[in-house]
């Protein structure tokens, strides 16, 4: 498909295949430092976030989303400050703040991946759900580009600097790395 003929042509420092968690955080900081970001997935944004999982972040990760995202974590997230750990039915506790001052939050994926795609929209962040046929190409050049077909059937090329593979660890990027 790399030969197929396209309908659009756009250009941007970074495109990004996969607009989970990992993905969109990423679009969402360069966008904060005034790098334009397009962000692709095969997956609807309603299949992603009707898929379930949990999470746990830490105390860094969760004060980004606050500072940068949305507050719902605060909300609707559990703060954890440390774990009761049993051996021989005797229980131990591990301090998260007495060891490293600072504590976890319980806040599932889902609500993370919720908050981010909101964001990338409230920001006007582009973000193409639902795409096919996706090829990474010239990865090995200063040119890189990314083609996916819409859910339309109209195909699209983004021309970038960097290519971001954050489509997980089954993904179509994992083995283009050189």
């Amino acid at each position: 498909m790399a030969d197929a003929i396209v309908d659009t042509v756009a250009s941007a420092p970074v495109a990004v295949v996969g607009a989970g968690p990992a993905g969109l955080m990423l679009a969402h900081l360069l966008g904060r430092a005034g790098v334009e970001t397009i962000v692709i997935d095969t997956r609807t944004r309603h299949e992603i976030e009707a898929t379930h999982r949990a999470g746990i972040l830490e105390a860094d990760a969760a004060r980004d989303l606050v500072e940068t995202v949305s507050e719902r974590i605060l909300l609707d997230g559990h703060e954890h400050d440390g774990v009761e750990l049993r051996f021989g039915g005797r229980p131990y506790r591990v301090d998260f703040k007495k060891l490293v001052g600072a504590s976890v939050w319980l806040y599932p994926q889902t609500d993370v991946f919720i908050d981010l795609a909101d964001a990338r929209e409230r920001d006007g962040g582009t973000v193409h759900f639902g795409v096919r046929d996706t090829e990474v190409l010239d990865i090995a050049t200063d040119a890189p580009r990314v083609r996916w077909t819409a859910p339309d059937g109209t195909r699209h090329e983004v021309r970038a600097r960097y290519v971001v593979g954050a489509d997980g660890s089954r993904s179509m990027c994992r083995d283009l790395v050189p």
